[in-house]
C-alpha cells in the first residue's frame, strides 16, 4: 500500500528573509547619506553665499544678485560706511563690534524691505540695490542706522555712517553705479559734519561716468540740511 503525504509549502527561509532585510537596511543607509550630504551641501553653500556675522550676502553673492536686479528695473543703488566702527572695536573687542554691525545690517534691510538686495562687502562696508527710494527717504535711513544700539556687555553704543548713493539707472549698469555711490559716500564722509547721505545722480543716463560724478568737492551743490548732491551742471 503506498500513502500520500501533502505538505504546504515551506515559508521562506530565513536566511533570504535576512538578506532582504538586509539589502533594506543598506538602502536605506544610502538614501541617508546622501540626504545628509546634500544637506550639509545645502548648509555649505549658504555659509559660502552669507555673512556669518551679519547674515547678508558676501560680495561674490551680492554682485549677481545686484545686477540681476538692475536689469529688471531702474533702482537705487547705495553704499554704507559706518563711521566710528574701528574704535568701537578696539575699545569694546570684536564681539561686540559684532553685535553692532549685526544690529546695524537688520536695521538696514528693515528700512529698504524685502525688494532690496543687501550684502556686506567690506569690514565695516555694506551696499545694497533697491527700488523707489527717494531722497525724502534718506534721512529717516541715516537716522534708523545711528540710532544708539544696546550691547550686552557695553552699554549703548552709537556709531556714525556715511550713505552714498547712486541713481545712474540700469543703462550705466552695477560697477558704474557703485564707483558713484563710492564717490558720494566719501564726499559725505569727508564734509565737516562728518557723515550723512550723498546722491550722485545723472542728467542723462547716456553721458559717461566721468561726466557724471567729476571731483564731487567741487560739482556738489546743497541738497537739504547738511547735505549735497552730486551732479552734472
Amino acid at each position: 500500500m503506498i500513502f500520500l503525504e501533502w505538505r504546504p509549502a515551506a515559508p521562506s527561509s530565513s536566511r533570504s528573509t535576512t538578506a532582504l532585510g538586509a539589502a533594506a537596511a543598506t538602502a536605506a543607509a544610502g538614501w541617508m547619506l546622501t540626504a545628509t550630504r546634500l544637506h550639509a551641501r545645502t548648509r555649505q553653500l549658504h555659509r559660502a553665499h552669507r555673512d556669518p556675522v551679519t547674515g547678508l550676502l558676501t560680495r561674490a553673492a551680492f554682485e549677481p544678485a545686484a545686477q540681476a536686479a538692475l536689469r529688471h528695473r531702474d533702482c537705487t543703488v547705495g553704499l554704507v560706511d559706518l563711521d566710528g566702527f574701528k574704535a568701537v572695536n578696539d575699545t569694546h573687542g570684536h564681539q561686540v563690534g559684532d553685535e553692532v554691525l549685526r544690529t546695524v545690517a537688520t536695521r538696514l534691510k528693515t528700512q529698504l524691505g524685502h525688494l532690496a538686495v543687501v550684502g556686506r562687502i567690506g569690514g565695516d562696508e555694506l551696499a545694497f540695490v533697491t527700488p523707489g527710494l527717494r531722497p525724502g527717504d534718506l534721512d529717516a535711513l541715516v537716522s534708523a542706522l545711528t540710532t544708539p544700539i544696546p550691547t550686552t556687555n557695553a552699554g549703548l553704543l552709537q556709531v556714525g555712517v556715511s550713505l552714498g548713493i547712486s541713481t545712474l539707472g540700469r543703462q550705466a549698469g552695477l560697477s558704474d553705479a557703485l564707483v558713484a555711490a563710492d564717490l558720494a559716500m566719501y564726499e559725505a564722509k569727508s564734509t565737516r559734519q562728518g557723515g550723512g547721505w550723498r546722491v550722485c545722480s545723472p542728467r542723462s543716463h547716456a553721458a559717461a561716468l566721468p561726466a557724471l560724478c567729476p571731483a564731487p568737492r567741487q560739482e556738489a551743490r546743497a541738497f537739504g540740511p547738511a547735505t549735497q548732491e552730486v551732479n552734472q551742471r
